[in-house]
């Protein structure tokens, strides 16, 4: 951006140099034709000006001036187009950082459905967990009573960051879960396709589903 104003300012005083040498030639030369009293008085001052430190002098002045100007100008326009920039730039993070939320919530709305409708044609109980960053998620359908699991809250201390979540507490040796492969801490996202939100509303859900499963 400095050496775009470097290069503007140059242009200009070349341009406002030749510009302004024509101007008060005209001005020095036409005095006594004009009758406006305050641009007579300018004229007057210009070609006193012009007299006592030569018509050079005086262009070069004038050429500071306006260069100066121009300079002020550019450097309030490159900052304003700096500053829109940064403005941008950050509307693009935030709208980035929207998108990708609103894609996680649609992803698990899209698993929550499909786990609804799982359990609704198999006549199973449909548990997806979220068995962290390698693991993922994990759709796990228990066919009877005889879960094999206990839940906890888990996380949300002073010392942990985040909401607590449901999480799997225990896992019974040689039971249900153990054998589809469920595993201790892993957290409960959701049952049959609703959201888990706490732990008194997941053991209510679990028990509610459990209930309608067939017996062994």
């Amino acid at each position: 951006s400095s050496r775009f104003v470097l290069c503007v300012e140059h242009c200009t005083r070349t341009a406002v140099f030749a510009r302004t040498l024509q101007l008060l030639s005209s001005l020095a030369a036409m005095g006594s034709y004009c009758s406006c009293e305050e641009t007579q008085k300018n004229i007057e001052q210009v070609k006193e000006d012009i007299e006592q430190r030569g018509m050079m002098a005086v262009v070069e002045e004038k050429v500071v001036l306006a260069a100066s100007s121009v300079e002020s100008f550019l450097h309030e326009k490159v900052a304003e187009a700096e500053s829109g920039a940064k403005t941008a730039e950050a509307a693009a993070k935030t709208a980035e950082e929207g998108a990708k939320k609103d894609g996680a919530e649609v992803v698990d709305a899209t698993l929550g459905a499909a786990a609804a409708a799982a359990a609704a044609v198999t006549g199973t109980m449909v548990v997806e967990f979220d068995a962290g960053s390698n693991g993922g998620v994990k759709m796990v359908s228990f066919k009877t009573p005889q879960v094999g699991l206990a839940l906890v809250l888990s996380g949300g201390g002073c010392c942990a960051s985040g909401k607590p979540k449901v999480a799997v507490k225990a896992v019974d040796k040689k039971g249900q879960a153990e054998t589809l492969g469920v595993l201790k801490s892993w957290k409960v996202v959701s049952i049959n396709g609703t959201p888990v939100t706490g732990l008194d509303q997941a053991q209510k859900l679990l028990a509610d589903c459990v209930a309608k499963l067939p017996k062994a």
